[in-house]
């Protein structure tokens, strides 16, 4: 492997979440790098790998450097000369992996952790990890995916026009009420979203450990069912519409693949960026309680160390005079999520993840928001560690619950 030109200046230090939680040089990206340039990947022992894994690929370390590496790239690059089940928790990874591969099956995980969280969650103790995991599934109630039977309100049920949607397998599959949601909303401006039912995962987990093939596969089976399509692709996860966008580059010595991706991706347009076009009226019901929803918004990392991603999402909830939106004083944090990286270092993640919730908490949050379905998994295992009774939602839940009337 060619020696990666990096400076070691440091900046990456200052933004990594892992490094700021566990203090380890070899957390920071130039930690990273220096091994990969001293040692290579021919000598990549059990810890070797054990290293390589503690990234939550959130891209601040390739948004800050001055010049200009794609670290997630390298790591990434790396990660594809280890074994599938490499690391730590590798076999725990590898099996989200096969998960995700047959997205449909993650209907009856919910069923499953629906039905668990109401039997035993809460007999389980305060730090069982059991517990936290079944936290996701409360209130959400076993049964199939959204077919989009919703019933609108007369005002609703106006002539619509269609518009392209990707909307997660998570969110079709773990959390079918955020797409409920942003079907009421879309309702109320005439338009109706709509998705086939065989568009893959989006591949980004495959990506993140390594597997490019698996990512690709998963690429050129989304590419074939949207380039049949026209129009505007509305995404409304935050960590699918990034990998989308990914596609040129996890196709970039595949010309003809290549080609198709570009412009596949020229017709993605992110959820809250979809809604600044269009005006939502608000409602009342808000207002009738006589406060304002107390609303805090969390960041994806996908896109707030992504400039190719312009995030309205802050302008969509401020456009209401029904919500008060709340800010962190040193401004946006990762939650530790990382897609597989709470799998492989819960304890690390935990902890990035506790901080952020604590601190959030006393702003006194009536909920807390975000449009990246990992992020919203890991919001509620954090809420329910804390003991908190705020709920954790999509921001198309949100919306509806102050604009659609």
């Amino acid at each position: 492997m060619p020696a990666i030109k990096c400076a070691k200046c440091g900046a990456c230090s200052a933004v990594c979440p892992v490094f700021r939680n566990s203090g380890r040089e070899s957390h920071t990206a130039r930690g990273k790098l220096h091994l990969l340039d001293v040692l290579g990947l021919d000598k990549a022992s059990t810890e070797f790998v054990d290293i390589f894994s503690a990234c939550l690929l959130c891209g601040a370390c390739s948004a800050i450097c001055p010049r200009s590496i794609d670290i997630s790239k390298e790591l990434v690059i790396a990660r594809e000369s280890f074994s599938a089940v490499a690391g730590p928790h590798g076999y725990e990874k590898y099996l989200t992996r096969k998960l995700l591969a047959t997205p449909g099956s993650l209907a009856g995980l919910r069923v499953l952790g629906s039905a668990g969280e109401k039997l035993i969650g809460a007999y389980l103790p305060e730090d069982s990890g059991l517990r936290l995991r079944l936290a996701m599934f409360k209130g959400n109630l076993p049964g199939k995916a959204s077919s989009g039977t919703k019933k609108f309100s007369p005002t609703q049920l106006k002539e619509t026009k269609k518009i392209n949607w990707f909307p997660g397998c998570a969110a079709r599959y773990l959390y079918p009420e955020s797409l409920d949601s942003c079907r009421s909303l879309f309702a109320n401006i005439g338009i109706t979203p709509v998705f086939s039912t065989s568009l893959a995962c989006c591949g980004i987990a495959d990506w993140a450990a390594g597997d490019i093939k698996g990512a690709q596969k998963k690429g050129r089976q989304n590419i074939q069912i949207l380039e049949e399509t026209d129009g505007p692709i509305m995404v409304s996860c935050a960590s699918c519409l990034a990998q989308l966008q990914h596609y040129p580059k996890l196709f970039a010595e595949e010309g003809g693949w290549q080609d198709r991706a570009e412009k596949m991706t020229s017709r993605l347009v992110e959820f809250s960026a979809f809604l600044e076009k269009h005006e939502l009226v608000d409602q009342t019901e808000v207002k009738e309680r006589g406060t304002k929803l107390r609303v805090f918004y969390h960041d994806p990392c996908h896109m707030r160390h992504n400039d190719q991603i312009v995030d309205n999402s802050r302008n969509q909830l401020r456009k209401s005079v029904n919500v008060e939106v709340l800010e962190l004083p040193d401004g946006p944090r990762c939650c530790g999520q990382g897609g597989l990286f709470h799998i492989a270092h819960p304890e690390i993640s935990g902890r990035i993840r506790d901080a952020l919730v604590k601190d959030v908490l006393k702003l006194q949050p009536d909920v807390i928001t975000t449009t990246c379905s990992g992020c919203l998994m890991q919001w509620q295992q954090g809420l329910a560690a804390a003991g908190s009774h705020v709920k954790a939602e999509h921001l198309a839940q949100v919306l509806e619950k102050t604009k659609a009337p």
